[in-house]
């Protein structure tokens, strides 16, 4: 036996045999790590939440499908879940609706909005009795749709019904919002009384209306038409007043809104009547706890035989599972979109590898991807709210980790000596040039956090939280966030000062613009574009120009996604005369997507210089849409998309498999403001894609 233990020791290892260490606690079957799909960066783009197994239930999905919980607004930062848990009650409830509301970019000034500051007083009441009304519109429409042969139903719920519900939501509101704009101009006190009692009258007799169930309105991604105006901000003041009010007097019916809190917290600033909202808030906050189970869950779809959660399925997944969480987590925010790209990329590198498990240095490997996926996407979550602020989270590069309050004091100098962050942040950056205003705003959005001596760094808590950070005076130091070290390239040093010589910034992740223009040339350029859009003529005499605007907006807004945009590519014969032509260049995202659906190599852009589109015009470009070039096309015009265009895409999309996307003067607009503001998301365009084809099918 001795000789028998003794000849098994010199049987040589292969050399890929980890040691003790490298190997995870139990095996997965070989070739798991090629089948796995955590799922997309973005719910809206996310197959995964399909599967009611991969959710994790914290307090707020329990609350969202509890028809009497008391809560009624979902908030928090980008990131934590909204969408995800909009989809959930969509599967998970009865009777439930979603909406995407787009009157929260208005295009003209209805109101002399001092009328509305107080919200006591009847234009404000006013408006929300408008919203209220339109609200209470969706839940019958609703219960209509539940209730098709239902005979005996109250005279005014059946006029609403046959009257302001045959129009779509937005274009109810509009029209409501109308007449009260026209009622506060001619300090008409009547007018706005009537408004108020007829909404009144209709929920007495909807609160009596045989509902046979639970009727839920789920309001969601308000911040991808939200244009950060006053004008939109006293609309979402109402429109949550009449949320919570519609919520709380119909007992079968409620409504649902899911926001951004940076969003949240400029409409908590400007009502003084927002502590009535309070109690009804959901903060979306994780755990780490929670946050590994979200994992789990998503990896071990993969499995038959699945292992049991907190714990045993990271371990079975990841080499030397506590080191491999630790490093996850404590290098991402608290939130469930970080984890998810960061293990996603671990993931990726370990498929490249070979691996069969996700070994340390493919934890390691994803690092800075994705460090330099979340600097871009902390610069495009607050560009509505601070314009360019990618630009000067950028200077930051190649500087420290840690800053005195001295150190911080000189970064602000040399911000302020710098032409482009002056030209592009001046809306914001003179405001917060003290150093606890800039401290409090980095801190704010999640850039720093605090360190007092004693104390670990603070970060700030996701959720509708108390933003304020500890005091900054001369004992704090402020860290950057460590998701951002690799991204920024920060030297492991505290920063105390900067010489006045220092070029903040001039190397690293600084992303290369279209037609190698500087940061203010681009925006220039934009700015440009913006009001060439406004000033052409319809119809033929402007029509040249039109073409070129749009040719302009595909460089300029879409050169991340399109390349190549050729104008009036004509095909081989030379008959077919197409305004725009571009190749999807996009390895993720909405474009990556369509190219992939619709086996779309290129993307054709028809030009139209006219206010309604005809049966012609997508006659047309239906006959450019082929195997060739792919089955996907965009018809840009001058007016707004309307329902009855949707039977033209509806049969274009049964003939020849192909899908026309119309995008009106507001779509056109909305992506150059975004581009302005250095926002990088391609939700709206994704949000049109939807919703037409959610109208075809």
């Amino acid at each position: 036996m001795a000789r028998k233990a003794n000849r098994r020791t010199k049987v040589a290892q292969p050399a890929d045999v980890p040691s003790p260490r490298q190997t995870s606690t139990r095996s997965i079957p070989r070739g798991t790590i090629n089948k796995l799909y955590v799922g997309a960066s973005f719910a809206e783009n996310d197959l995964v939440p399909t599967d009611p197994e991969v959710y994790v239930h914290t307090p707020p999905f329990d609350s969202a499908i509890d028809h009497y919980s008391g809560k009624y607004f979902y908030v928090g930062r980008r990131g934590t879940g909204k969408t995800a848990l909009r989809t959930f009650c969509e599967q998970n409830l009865p009777h439930a609706r979603a909406i995407v509301p787009e009157i929260f970019s208005p295009t003209s000034g209805m109101f002399d909005l001092e009328l509305f500051a107080n919200p006591k007083k009847g234009p404000f009441r006013a408006l929300v009795s408008v919203f209220k009304r339109v609200l209470l519109g969706e839940l019958l429409l609703m219960w209509r749709e539940a209730h098709p042969t239902f005979a005996t139903v109250p005279s005014r719920c059946a006029a609403e019904l046959s009257g302001p519900c045959s129009d779509d939501f937005d274009t109810r509101t509009v029209l409501a919002l109308k007449g009260i704009a026209h009622a506060v101009r001619e300090e008409n006190d009547e007018a706005l009384i009537s408004e108020n009692k007829a909404t009144k009258n209709l929920i007495e007799e909807m609160k009596v209306l045989q509902s046979g169930g639970k009727y839920t309105l789920l309001v969601d991604s308000i911040d991808d038409f939200w244009d950060a105006s006053d004008q939109a901000l006293t609309y979402l003041t109402a429109f949550l007043h009449a949320s919570l009010e519609v919520s709380t007097q119909i007992p079968w019916g409620r409504v649902l809104v899911f926001l951004r809190e940076n969003i949240f917290e400029r409409v908590r600033a400007r009502d003084s009547e927002s502590s009535r909202l309070e109690t009804s808030i959901s903060g979306l906050g994780w755990n780490q706890r929670q946050l590994v189970e979200l994992v789990e869950r998503r990896l071990r779809r993969a499995l038959v035989a699945k292992p049991a959660l907190g714990g045993p399925t990271w371990e079975a997944f990841f080499e030397d599972g506590p080191i491999a969480r630790k490093e996850i987590l404590e290098f991402c925010h608290d939130r469930p979109r970080d984890v998810l790209i960061y293990v996603s990329h671990a993931i990726d590198s370990a498929k490249e590898r070979g691996n069969e498990i996700i070994r340390l240095e493919d934890v390691e490997g994803a690092r800075r991807k994705f460090s330099d996926n979340r600097l871009k996407d902390l610069g495009d979550e607050y560009a509505e709210n601070f314009p360019q602020i990618a630009l000067v989270l950028t200077r930051f590069y190649g500087l420290g980790r840690r800053f005195t309050v001295s150190g911080i004091e000189a970064l602000i100098r040399g911000l302020l000596n710098d032409t482009e962050v002056k030209r592009l942040c001046a809306s914001w950056i003179f405001d917060h040039q003290a150093p606890e205003l800039f401290v409090r705003l980095l801190y704010n959005i999640g850039f720093v956090g605090i360190e007092k001596a004693g104390r670990p760094v603070k970060f700030r808590a996701l959720g509708p939280q108390d933003t304020s950070p500890p005091a900054v005076d001369s004992d704090a130091t402020i860290v950057v966030h460590r998701c951002y070290w690799d991204a920024l390239d920060l030297q492991d040093s505290l920063v105390r000062e900067l010489p006045d010589s220092t070029k903040l910034g001039r190397v690293g992740i600084v992303e290369e613009l279209p037609g190698g223009l500087s940061p203010t040339d681009y925006i220039e350029h934009l700015e440009d574009l913006e009001l060439r859009l406004t000033s052409i003529p319809l119809g033929h005499p402007g029509a040249t120009q039109f073409e070129n605007a749009i040719g302009d907006l595909l460089r300029l807004c879409f050169f991340r996604a399109l390349d190549n945009v050729e104008a009036r590519s004509r095909t081989v014969n030379g008959e077919a005369i197409r305004d725009w032509i571009a190749a999807i260049r996009a390895h993720t995202g909405f474009w990556s997507i369509i190219r992939q659906r619709y086996s779309a190599t290129q993307v054709v852009w028809e030009c139209k210089n006219y206010e309604n589109l005809h049966s012609d015009d997508f006659q047309q470009i239906s006959y450019y849409l082929n195997d060739t070039i792919g089955k996907f096309g965009i018809i840009a015009f001058r007016g707004e998309v309307q329902t009855s265009y949707m039977r033209h895409i509806e049969r274009i999309s049964r003939d020849r498999g192909a899908v026309v996307l119309p995008l009106g003067i507001r779509d056109l607009k909305t992506f150059i403001r975004q581009a302005k503001a250095g926002k990088l998301r391609e939700a709206h365009i994704q949000d049109r894609y939807d919703a037409t084809v959610r109208k075809i099918s």
